[in-house]
């Protein structure tokens, strides 16, 4: 009984099973056709654009005028060149034996007839004169006020001193070329006053530094070579006359063993070196000015020529060797060697006219003209500046130790080359004045007072010193080419070149085809300028150094029965350099007319001024404890407040070297 319900209840269940089974079979089918993917939507197209166009074009002619009138552009000879260089070359004919020149003109033949009609040549055209100006200012300005303390000592004091000596003698020295005009002209028409201004000067010169001691004048200085006021066969070279500190090689040693040096604390002698100089300040210019350069002028109005060679050395060298050093004071006498040098080259000489040979001479037979309306500048202006305060003070102490102290050995140098070349010419005629000038100032300052002392038991200095063996140097080389006897007077035909060229006519006249200053030119390159020519070249150089160093010498060792330091301390052999070269090769050396007056005016001053005695020494302060440099400022530095005149430079003395913060 129970058998068999068991089988009854286990097919209805497994009836329900599969009903239920079945009914989830249809529900997931209705799902899947819900959730069914959309198929994708065919692309929509606009409507297609249709243009109408009309074949038929309706264009209304204007109305009709018979009268156009033409006018051609007139011609003129401006513009570019026909030809850069035309040259003529004449043709010879041999006539029973004999050669004939013939001029060369170019042949047109008429359009009737066949005969054969020779027309005048038009000039041709040249390119614009270029006009150049330069204008260039360099300045170097350093301070290098350095303080070095070895160890615990400051009995001797540190006196730190002030700029006040050095710009009384930067002033003095100035005052030399104070008379001239240094302005820089701003425009063309101030360049006429400009050149009176320094003839006027050069008459001022003469008048106030006349009898001044140290101060050589020579008006209208000849050809040749001048050395501090006295003419000389030669110029010195300046490798000869450079400090031996500088002359020395500093290029290194190289190692080729080693050394085992054992420290017993006994036998430690050691050395010191100080270097506190062997500064070098150099301005050095070269121009070459080479402007409206020809072979022959004609000038209508006046000449004016000026040359000024202005030169001043000035320094103060008095050393004080106190305590110890007194008996160095001979053997440091003061040597420093100051040389003033001026070259004037004249580069004179006449056009080389062809030798006979038998034949017709060669004339002009037409000209290639340059027409320049207005005035014409070259001008070349340099100003080289360079100052350097080196204003160091050391308190030393040998303590067995090798050290090398160097504050000096600064180096500041301007350089400038510059080279105007110009279009050459075989004729310039100026429709106005010329002016021409050739100008170099030069100036070198040196304030070497040094101070030198012992103390604390040092004893006498017993080493090497050199406290001098400073070099101050100017050199001027002007180097002219030109005409330097001017024909008084305008032939004829340059007249009539000038006043045909004033009013549009360019065609040569006819006196130029027998002009015997111009025999071997065939074809004629001329330069006309109908206002005036400014032809000026203008050199500035000044080097300023203040190099009064401090020293104070103790000799403490590790041991105190130890004298065996070895010292080598060296306070000069500065060298203060300016060089400055014109080459002004640009008035010709050909015939050269004038139609007013020649005025040349021409000056060399060379000044040196030596300060023998003590003038500004360095200020007198309170002696710095060791605590106080180790903490020295920017402030602690300042200058005592004088009623000196200032260097033309910033008014600020303080240094900015690191070694001043710095204990040694």
């Amino acid at each position: 009984m129970l058998g068999f319900g068991d089988q009854v209840s286990e097919s209805i269940t497994h009836f329900i099973g599969y009903f239920s089974t079945s009914i989830e079979a249809v529900k997931m089918r209705l799902e899947y056709r819900e959730f069914k993917a959309a198929p994708d939507t065919p692309p929509s197209h606009g409507e297609i654009l249709a243009i109408q166009t009309d074949p038929h074009m309706q264009l209304a002619p204007a109305l009709f005028n018979p009268d156009v009138d033409y006018i051609p552009i007139p011609w003129a000879p401006v513009g570019n060149a026909a030809l850069e260089w035309a040259d003529v070359e004449p043709i010879e004919v041999q006539l029973h034996g004999h050669g004939v020149h013939h001029k060369f003109q170019p042949l047109h033949t008429s359009g009737h007839g066949g005969h054969n009609q020779t027309l005048g040549q038009e000039p041709f055209v040249g390119p614009q004169a270029p006009e150049t100006s330069l204008v260039l200012q360099q300045t170097s300005h350093m301070l290098d006020n350095d303080v070095i303390i070895m160890g615990d000592h400051s009995t001797a004091g540190v006196h730190w001193g002030d700029n006040s000596g050095l710009a009384d003698l930067s002033v003095e020295a100035l005052l030399v070329s104070d008379s001239f005009a240094h302005e820089l002209p701003e425009t063309t028409s101030a360049m006429p006053q400009f050149f009176s201004d320094q003839g006027e000067s050069i008459s001022h010169a003469e008048e106030l530094l006349t009898g001044t001691p140290g101060v050589t004048i020579i008006s209208s200085p000849s050809e040749g070579v001048y050395i501090n006021g006295v003419k000389a066969a030669a110029a010195p070279v300046l490798d000869d006359y450079k400090p031996a500190q500088l002359s020395t090689s500093n290029s290194p040693t190289p190692i080729t063993g080693r050394e085992t040096t054992v420290v017993s604390g006994k036998d430690i002698a050691g050395s010191i070196s100080v270097e506190a100089g062997s500064n070098i300040l150099v301005n050095e210019v070269v121009l070459t000015n080479t402007g409206t350069s020809g072979a022959h002028f004609a000038v209508a109005g006046n000449y004016y020529n000026i040359n000024a060679v202005v030169q001043t050395n000035a320094y103060s060298d008095v050393d004080s060797f106190n305590n110890g050093f007194a008996g160095q004071q001979k053997l440091c006498s003061p040597s420093t060697n100051a040389m003033n040098i001026a070259n004037f080259i004249s580069h004179t000489g006449q056009v080389q006219v062809p030798a006979a040979t038998g034949e017709s001479p060669v004339f002009p037979q037409n000209w290639q003209v340059t027409v320049m309306n207005g005035d014409l500048m070259q001008m070349n202006w340099i100003s080289q500046y360079n100052f350097l305060s080196d204003n160091d003070a050391h308190v030393l102490t040998s303590g067995g130790s090798y050290t090398t102290i160097t504050t000096g050995s600064n180096g500041m140098m301007n350089t400038a080359s510059f080279a105007n070349l110009c279009s050459s010419y075989d004729l310039v005629i100026i429709g106005g004045h010329l002016y021409s000038g050739n100008l170099i100032f030069q100036t070198n300052v040196l304030f070497d007072d040094d101070t030198l002392t012992t103390a604390g038991g040092a004893g006498a200095y017993n080493g090497k010193l050199s406290t001098s063996d400073n070099l101050l140097w100017n050199s001027a080389n002007i180097q002219t080419s030109g005409t330097t006897n001017w024909v008084a007077g305008l032939p004829d035909h340059y007249k009539q070149a000038i006043d045909g060229l004033a009013n549009g006519n360019h065609k040569m006249p006819d006196g130029f085809h027998s002009d015997q200053a111009l025999q071997g030119i065939a074809a004629l390159k001329m330069l006309y300028i109908s206002g005036n020519v400014y032809d000026l070249n203008y050199i500035s150089q000044t080097n300023i150094l203040g190099d009064s160093d401090y020293v104070a010498h103790y000799e403490d060792a590790l041991r105190a029965a130890s004298h065996d330091t070895v010292w080598d301390v060296s306070t000069g052999s500065n060298a203060l350099i300016n060089i400055a070269t014109i080459v002004d090769s640009g008035h010709g050396n050909g015939t050269s007319y004038v139609g007013g007056g020649v005025y040349s005016d021409s000056i060399l001053i060379q000044a040196e001024i030596i300060v023998q005695q003590p003038g500004h020494m360095t200020g007198q302060m309170q002696p710095l404890a060791n605590e106080v440099v180790a903490f020295l400022g920017d402030d602690a530095l300042q200058p005592q407040t004088t009623d000196h005149a200032p260097i033309h430079l910033s008014d600020t003395t303080h240094s900015v070297d690191v070694m001043q913060t710095a204990l040694a």
